[in-house]
């Protein structure tokens, strides 16, 4: 069956092939939200489910948020807070696809990306897996940032990983069924729903329903199920569980699945598809909007000094890192990165193509290297170039920076870094900083 080529057909793809990252955040959302809802984003005054999706995006980024969508890490998160018996067992976690030792698993198992949506390959009889086949769907979502796919900021730094899970289905159905439930602040107030025996050549149907399990009237794409399927066993218990994970959230989607008389957590979904698909009637896009209570802790400002001068007034960030550049007239060299200004939690040193370095810096008291990797900054092609101009015509000069909530910030001017006074580790950096000063004497 051919598919009706449409102007959102070819923006999607286009999208799916990188066409639009040059794109701000902001710009981007703009963009698509005209070409897939049909109508302006209002960003000033959002109203509905879909608008205020948006503003999150851009203005809700705390960083749990990256641990919470991450399907590996998340499950800590989660038993920490409701249970490790709601937890669907872990067989494995590997960073390649060639590191799975198909041998030690079950003959039933669920590979699983840990940092997008989609990279999901469900093994019922090991004997039959095409190999091949999944070897090139994972590796293919290996590859992908799914932040880039509706700039869905909290999976920006996931890092991409595959995970084995027990394979788990309903002796009732022999499959499993995702309960969907939709909290605002610990509020649940909606649960979307799939009925059992699907058609597989037809579109998936839903169902949402309120928390007295009657359906309501609403559509979001899927068309609804022609026989409703009955209350889940432990719908009252996936409830106070859902509350539980929401609590002081402006709005999350919690899933979950009931095996055999038993809730196991599925995932958490900050922007139930990506807040960009309609509503049926319309007036269900304001009515889930009218839940979403948006705190004016995350709205910043401007306000002027001068001509040419602001400060922007924004949220208080926690971890705000400095990004420190060490600059050769207008050569930026080394990236000194204070991870957590406040703490001064790590201190690490990067290269302009933000490969690490093993420094100790001048006068600094030992601070560990972060375990793990430490993404670049979103801006950092920005940053650089803006301390390549700053620092034109200087022999030495560092020029600092930071970034919140995607947006540069500069720091301050530092030609004097400890007063000059010690030396960095090993001694080769500091020869060869020094040999990249150059003195006019």
């Amino acid at each position: 069956m051919k598919h009706k080529l449409t102007i959102r057909n070819i923006v999607e793809f286009l999208d799916s092939r990188g066409a639009f990252r040059w794109m701000s955040d902001e710009m981007y959302l703009q963009f698509m939200f005209r070409i897939k809802m049909h109508n302006k984003l209002n960003l000033s005054n959002p109203t509905t489910f879909s608008e205020k999706i948006q503003w999150l995006k851009l203005n809700d980024r705390r960083p749990e948020y990256t641990t919470m969508v991450d399907k590996y890490a998340v499950k800590k998160y989660v038993s920490d807070i409701i249970g490790e018996e709601y937890i669907i067992p872990t067989l494995g976690v590997w960073e390649k696809f060639e590191d799975i030792d198909f041998s030690s698993l079950p003959d039933q198992f669920v590979l699983k990306c840990t940092h997008d949506s989609g990279g999901l390959v469900i093994c019922r009889d090991k004997s039959k897996l095409d190999m091949d086949a999944t070897k090139r769907k994972i590796e293919k979502c290996l590859k992908r940032n799914y932040y880039w796919m509706g700039r869905e900021w909290p999976y920006k730094n996931v890092p991409p990983r595959i995970i084995a899970e027990a394979y788990m289905e309903n002796n009732q159905i022999h499959d499993l069924r995702n309960y969907r439930f939709f909290a605002f602040d610990g509020v649940v107030k909606a649960l979307f729903n799939s009925p059992e025996h699907q058609n597989s050549s037809e579109k998936t149907k839903f169902d949402f329903f309120n928390m007295d399990f009657r359906p309501l009237n609403y559509k979001n794409y899927n068309p609804d199920a022609v026989v409703l399927p009955k209350k889940p066993d432990t719908f009252n218990r996936m409830r106070e569980l859902t509350e539980k994970l929401s609590k002081e959230i402006s709005q999350v989607r919690v899933d979950f699945y009931e095996v055999n008389d038993r809730t196991y957590f599925g995932e958490l979904t900050f922007a139930h598809r990506s807040g960009m698909m309609p509503f049926e009637p319309d007036e269900r896009d304001k009515t889930f909007g009218e839940w979403i209570k948006l705190s004016d802790d995350n709205q910043g400002g401007y306000l002027l000094i001068s001509n040419g001068f602001v400060i922007y007034i924004h949220e208080m960030v926690n971890e705000l890192s400095d990004y420190k550049f060490y600059c050769f007239n207008g050569r930026p060299i080394l990236c000194q990165v204070i991870k957590n200004r406040t703490t001064h939690e790590t201190i690490d040193y990067f290269n302009m193509d933000w490969q690490h370095q093993e420094i100790k810096g001048l006068n600094t008291p030992y601070k560990p290297h972060f375990e793990g990797r430490i993404f670049a900054p979103y801006n950092f092609e920005w940053m650089k170039n803006t301390a390549a101009l700053l620092s034109k015509n200087i022999p030495f000069i560092r020029v600092d920076f930071y970034e919140i909530q995607d947006k540069p910030f500069f720091g301050e001017l530092t030609f004097f870094p400890a007063s000059g006074i010690g030396s960095f580790c090993p001694d080769k950096w500091n020869n060869y900083l020094g040999e990249m000063t150059e003195l006019a004497i």
